[in-house]
């Protein structure tokens, strides 16, 4: 592969066989994409996350939603150009419907978040990638007034700067679960504050930590908003600042936001919008945290579920899951603001996408 062409991973919905992850080769200097097909069977695998020390790729198999068995997390080695994944281990995710994974490179431990089974739990990480059973758990609580709300339902988890504590943004409990984190012990407690509210209905969905750690960004799927908050490390507090809207009121249709996205350099913030099936891109105020909306532009499909930035920050990619395809945009370096690439991929129920 040249230096022009990166490698690229798509997670799906897809539970058939033949289908799971695919791949794609990311032309860089042009933006087309050229499909490698599907390069490892695995039910539901929702969500991908990069080991950016080793050629390791980890996946959910977002099973048992309905809470009535476990999910799994997968690890695989990227083990060629051609998008070649050798699966070193699988292990059971502590609970229904893994949906999210954040890994602590100190310890060598991975987060995850189960949706259908109400809980976080850690996963150990041995030095070849391979996963070792539970190690800690912590269940959630709490519903919400929305239909989807009848309990609680970890969507998010994010390991805080300091590597000292864990946040699981809950969809079903409209809370932040806040606990203290000890990598090297591979243990998990609720915090001094265990949880951040939010307004009944919120359905809290996937958080980011701006780079120097001043400031959470908060992204709600039900309410479609994104909320900013202060963070306080000596006790694991997040105090809020703010939010602000996708939509104004009488848009049409249910709030329903998705991805969520922050640069490296964390001046931009990008979110999808299921609702209008756009892209919303923020500018971040460098002294407030603030964000302020610099454009929204059509995702080139139905229901943007997931998207990925490349690490260069040159590109944008979107897993569009209701029309099957992926599309990608050319990110303006100054701006921040998005443009379209013609053309798109074929993929089945896309939802997630991480570059190898």
């Amino acid at each position: 592969m040249s230096k022009q062409q990166a490698l690229v991973f798509i997670g799906t919905q897809a539970n058939a066989p033949g289908q799971g992850i695919f791949a794609a080769v990311l032309d860089e200097e042009t933006g087309g994409l050229r499909p490698l097909g599907c390069v490892a069977e695995i039910a539901r695998p929702t969500w991908l996350l990069r080991d950016r020390r080793r050629p390791v790729l980890f996946s959910v198999s977002e099973l048992g939603n309905a809470g009535d068995r476990d999910g799994e997390v997968w690890s695989f080695e990227i083990t060629g150009v051609d998008g070649t994944l050798r699966s070193i281990s699988r292990t059971s995710s502590g609970g229904g419907g893994a949906t999210h994974l954040a890994l602590d490179p100190a310890s060598n431990v991975l987060l995850v978040a189960n949706f259908g089974g109400a809980n976080v739990a850690a996963v150990p990480v041995g030095a070849d990638g391979d996963l070792s059973s539970i190690a800690a758990s912590q269940a959630t609580s709490g519903s919400g007034p929305h239909r989807r709300q009848q309990g609680p339902h970890p969507h998010g988890v994010t390991v805080d700067p300091s590597a000292h504590f864990v946040l699981v943004p809950d969809m079903g409990a409209d809370r932040v679960f806040i606990y203290r984190f000890d990598g090297k012990q591979q243990t998990l407690t609720p915090a001094d504050c265990p949880a951040a509210v939010l307004p009944a209905g919120a359905g809290p969905r996937l958080l980011h930590f701006g780079p120097d750690g001043r400031f959470a960004y908060l992204l709600t799927e039900l309410s479609a908003e994104i909320y900013v908050f202060s963070w306080h490390p000596a006790n694991g507090e997040l105090a809020a600042l703010g939010r602000i809207a996708l939509d104004p009121p009488g848009t049409e249709g249910q709030p329903s936001a998705a991805a969520f996205l922050l640069s490296a350099d964390g001046r931009f913030l990008y979110a999808s919008n299921r609702r209008t099936h756009e892209i919303h891109v923020f500018a971040i105020a460098p002294n407030t945290g603030a964000p302020s909306e610099v454009q929204r532009i059509a995702a080139g499909g139905e229901k943007p579920w997931g998207a990925e930035l490349s690490p260069d920050g040159r590109w944008l990619l979107v897993a569009n899951q209701g029309t099957d395809t992926v599309t990608v945009f050319k990110v303006d370096e100054a701006s921040g603001t998005l443009t379209r690439v013609p053309g798109t991929l074929s993929v089945p129920a896309p939802t997630a996408v991480a570059f190898a």
